[in-house]
């Protein structure tokens, strides 16, 4: 009876602090499910974009670099450009989300004339290593594609330790297998990635130069985790005892845009002072299928890359720079794939191949699992 007592002492205080308890707890749970659908919605379309962007953009190189005059020079420049230039047509879904959108949440004008300035230095950091990123990832010529690629691959790694040390990250079991399947699908990808990839002129590939993929991996790691650097500000920002509201997908236009549109001024700058600009028509002459067929392929490759980044970024901004970086690698075997269904370069496709086609799955449902045990 002893033990029995205190059970009785205040039976209505229990009976008050039970109900709103019940009450706290559905209304998290109705919260939660109401989130979940959407979260994965945009995750499943964010990966869709990158994917196909990507593949779009590398079908339409290899198909730019098998028609080209070869005689001429390999335009850097130019196609570092390629990767930025196609921003203004991000204006009109910026528009549309940002009307639509009730958090109308932005990063330039949410905060305050310090956090302005500190945001504006935190731009052109990320402006600096998305001009680094482009033209490190258009050196390729100079090497052989596979080395390249193989040591490209290394963003795997750089990404979760500067992620660690930028965004506070902790690694867990299903992170690290979702990264060590990823860099196996990066390694043997390596058989396949260069089908009708670019020539060197002839030339004998200038193994000095192998310092450009691993600087393009840093810099494309780097850019990843401090575009979660600025969404993670702005939802600080958010956080604080203010009627502000949690930022929308627009936040990834604004980012974007901005951002390529500096880059985007640099690098035209780059292509006068370098003198490219005196070359392009004459690669529009030269090229073999005609110049509307090269004129396509450029304004194609600037309107990939923009379908390409709205997908990287995005997961950026729902998930992590980890995840992003995770399924822009993970695309490799996809684009081996659909090169050598478009070129006939079935001769090529390595048995390897399909072993890449199949880490890379493992690699993203174990991040699936991941954001699933997270979600619950």
């Amino acid at each position: 009876m002893g033990y029995n007592q205190p059970l009785q002492s205040n039976p209505q205080e229990k009976f008050v602090q039970i109900p709103l308890d019940i009450e706290h707890n559905s209304v998290n749970q109705t919260s939660d499910s109401n989130q979940r659908p959407n979260k994965w919605l945009t995750i499943i379309i964010c990966i869709i974009l990158a994917v196909t962007g990507q593949c779009i953009a590398r079908l339409l190189e290899n198909y730019y670099f098998l028609h080209r005059d070869r005689s001429r020079g390999y335009g850097i420049w130019t196609q570092s450009l390629l990767q930025v230039v196609g921003f203004p047509l991000l204006i009109l879904p910026f528009i549309i989300f940002l009307l639509s959108s009730k958090k109308k949440n932005l990063l330039i004008i949410t905060t305050t004339t310090i956090s302005r300035i500190n945001r504006a230095l935190k731009y052109f950091i990320i402006i600096c290593y998305m001009f680094s990123q482009a033209i490190c990832s258009n050196s390729k010529h100079r090497i052989p594609f596979r080395v390249f690629t193989l040591i490209y691959t290394t963003q795997l790694l750089f990404t979760p330790v500067f992620s660690i040390f930028i965004n506070k990250i902790k690694l867990n079991r299903s992170m690290i297998v979702s990264l060590i399947l990823a860099i196996l699908t990066g390694a043997f990808t390596l058989y396949t990635f260069s089908a009708g990839s670019p020539i060197y002129n002839g030339k004998k590939p200038n193994y000095t130069r192998m310092w450009t993929p691993f600087c393009a991996a840093i810099f494309f790691s780097l850019l990843v985790c401090y575009m979660r650097y600025i969404f993670e500000d702005l939802i600080s920002v958010c956080n604080e005892p203010t009627n502000r509201k949690q930022p929308s997908f627009v936040a990834v236009f604004e980012l974007l845009i901005v951002m390529s549109f500096f880059a985007t001024i640099v690098l035209v700058a780059g292509v006068f002072i370098s003198g490219e600009n005196h070359d392009l028509k004459k690669h529009m002459d030269g090229f073999l299928k005609g110049e509307m067929a090269y004129v396509r392929t450029m304004v194609g490759q600037a309107v990939a890359w923009q379908v390409y980044w709205v997908g990287i970024v995005g997961l950026v901004f729902v998930v992590s720079p980890v995840f992003s970086t995770v399924i822009s690698v993970c695309t490799w075997p996809v684009v081996s794939l659909m090169i050598g269904l478009v070129y006939n370069k079935y001769q090529e496709y390595h048995v390897l191949s399909g072993t890449a086609l199949a880490m890379a799955t493992l690699s993203v449902a174990s991040y699936f699992y991941l954001i699933y045990k997270e979600n619950n």
